[in-house]
């Protein structure tokens, strides 16, 4: 009874390494054989292109921002406030590094010619001094003469005085009537009542105008009487050639 099994398991073996020799293998040998090779992944060409150009574009503004900030130089700055028509000393000025290529900032080895000269508009502190700021007369020009006075409450803006301003100056008589003496006068300087240079001041304004010769006396008469008020026209206008 056992020579049949065996011969049995024999003939199984023995078939086994027959399918072996011919090169038959297991199904699961041929299913993982037999498939498809997967397909490779499509390039993209384009997005490799960008890639490269924003890394190029990248290192390019890079080099030049390094050049840019290697090419800075020292430029006029103002360090005290300024008004139009004012001239300029030294311990209004100092300096900054800046790219100043292509614009009109001073540099600060030219400081020496902007010393004495007069201011054509207001400079605040801090701000940047260019060719167009500088180079006025000045307010007393020819045909022209500064009027001090002396301005009591309720004679000037609430909002008081600042050299550069155009006012008209106004004799106010004692019965309430007014006359103007002078018109689109500019204000040389102040100081007082909440005026550009003394922000708190007193009660009154002393003030100087730049008037014509046709009008310096009449504007001082009232000055002196004390009966001159001040209607404001236009606050801190650039130095023109009118006075």
């Amino acid at each position: 009874m056992a020579t049949p099994t065996t011969q049995s398991g024999d003939t199984t073996t023995e078939r086994q390494r027959t399918r072996e020799q011919r090169g038959i293998k297991g199904t699961k040998a041929v299913t993982a054989s037999d498939r498809l090779p997967t397909p490779p992944r499509q390039r993209r060409p384009a997005l490799a292109a960008l890639a490269v150009l924003l890394i190029v574009g990248g290192a390019t503004v890079a080099a030049i921002l390094a050049m840019r900030a290697d090419e800075r130089v020292p430029v006029l700055v103002m360090q005290h406030p300024i008004a139009a028509g004012q001239q300029i000393t030294e311990d209004h000025l100092t300096t900054t590094q800046v790219a100043s290529e292509g614009t009109l900032l001073i540099p600060a080895s030219q400081i020496d010619r902007v010393v004495g000269q007069f201011t054509t508009v207001r400079i605040d502190e801090g701000q940047l001094v260019d060719t167009t700021m500088v180079g006025g007369t000045g307010m007393l020009i020819d045909g022209h003469a500064a009027v001090g006075a002396s301005l009591a409450p309720g004679y000037f803006p609430a909002g008081g005085l600042q050299p550069g301003d155009i006012v008209d100056l106004i004799a106010v008589r004692s019965d309430g009537s007014g006359e103007v003496l002078a018109e689109r006068v500019r204000v040389g300087s102040a100081r007082g009542g909440g005026s550009g240079d003394d922000p708190v001041g007193g009660a009154g304004v002393t003030a100087t105008f730049i008037v014509t010769n046709d009008d310096r006396a009449a504007v001082a008469g009232a000055a002196a009487s004390n009966i001159l008020a001040v209607v404001l026209i236009e606050r801190g206008s650039a130095v023109g050639g009118e006075g």
